[in-house]
């Protein structure tokens, strides 16, 4: 195990891709060195393009290579660690090598999240806020979907730290007072601590893709060496659920503590030091899942209204599988009177199968989308 993991992390202790790739070098006369830097240049660059295709799917580097050409491929000494050559060949007036490079993916990553690649390519996706929060002198959990929302409309210590460190990345939150007409709070949703289906259902009324669902508590540990200074610790737990699948993209913890002569004081701290810490480690777990979407197939629900019976779900699923771009397979989950629920492995995302459902004028059937979510589509079809 640790012989795997030292050819895969450098001696920094970043996350490093060994790639082999050819360049080439133009040169006059006899400068063949000039030619052999330039080949070497240009197998660099293409073995960063590579690592960047990677993380980010080709339409998304088409659409952006200008921009990823100034920021990462003409910048490979800073992704590449280190480089040897395999192989090198001088022809008239061209030189070419064949190299075998350590890239550093960590900086590439932070790269492509400053430049909101990452999110871009899979819609940008919004998040609600869904943290109760105690601080030092409070009585009770400070939420705004409680019997007193009126008068907690504030934002938490929590709350704010969190949206602070998700927008440096990009993301988009939303705005649940701006929403609180549309948000149908039931009383049994009215407690500290939701359950994922009460998340989910509150984030489905505001249009959200993700919910950020937890608890956050600081309490006095005491006073410091006898000294006037006390000591406040602060516990966050969070839990991150995609609102259409329910799946949990991150969960975890996280203590910090701070010494302030004030207890509230040093309270708000540690709940600041404490939401940070986990808001990185709940970005980089979301920003993954999203990676893991760009090249591979993402499992796409299609609920289908219409069909007649069994002979029409087949004859669908053979419409979709041959004239659909992106189908890779198709997943019948149930079929009950005329509506089916399938799932398709998709290359691509659910926006992208709406839009080429909705454009294509297919023999068989016509087909009107109804509703579209980050990751389900809800479709009526009539026979032809």
């Amino acid at each position: 195990m640790l012989f795997f993991l030292a050819l895969n992390v450098g001696a920094s202790g970043q996350e490093v891709q060994t790639i082999t790739t050819k360049g080439e070098g133009w040169f006059e006369g006899s400068d063949t060195l000039i030619g052999k830097d330039r080949a070497i240049k240009d197998a660099l660059v293409k073995a960063v393009e590579q690592a960047v295709g990677i993380m980010v799917s080709s339409e998304t580097r088409v659409q952006n290579f200008q921009l990823l050409n100034d920021e990462i491929f003409t910048k490979t000494e800073g992704y590449v660690q280190n480089y040897k050559i395999l192989n090198e060949n001088q022809g008239r007036n061209v030189y070419e090598v064949t190299i075998q490079a350590s890239v550093a993916t960590g900086p590439i990553k932070e790269k492509l999240d400053a430049l909101g690649l990452l999110l871009r390519q899979v819609g940008k996706p919004r998040i609600m806020i869904l943290v109760a929060e105690q601080n030092i002198g409070k009585q009770h959990y400070h939420y705004w979907w409680g019997y007193h929302r009126g008068e907690q409309a504030d934002l938490t210590i929590t709350e704010n730290t969190i949206m602070d460190r998700f927008r440096e990345k990009g993301f988009d939150f939303v705005d649940h007072q701006a929403q609180s007409k549309n948000i149908k709070v039931v009383p049994a949703y009215r407690v500290a601590e939701l359950n994922d289906r009460a998340a989910i259902t509150l984030g489905k009324q505001a249009d959200a893709e993700v919910v950020i669902v937890g608890k956050a508590l600081a309490k006095s540990i005491g006073s410091v060496a006898g000294t006037a200074m006390k000591s406040v610790q602060a516990n966050v737990s969070l839990r991150a659920i995609q609102t259409d699948t329910g799946g949990v993209l991150s969960s975890g913890s996280e203590h910090a503590a701070a010494v302030h002569i004030d207890e509230v004081t040093g309270g708000v701290e540690a709940l600041k030091k404490a939401s940070a810490k986990i808001s990185e480690k709940m970005m980089d777990d979301i920003i993954k899942n999203f990676q893991k979407r760009v090249g591979a197939t993402t499992l796409v629900q299609v609920i289908v209204n219409g069909l007649s019976g069994p002979e029409d779900l087949r004859k669908f699923k053979n419409m979709l599988q041959g004239q659909v771009r992106g189908v890779e397979g198709i997943y019948e989950r149930s079929f009950t009177g005329n509506v089916a629920k399938i799932e398709i492995d998709l290359k691509g995302s659910a926006q992208s199968l709406s839009d080429e459902i909705g454009r294509k004028n297919f023999k068989e059937f016509a087909v009107k989308v109804l509703s579209t979510t980050w990751n389900t589509i809800e479709i009526n079809v009539t026979p032809k």
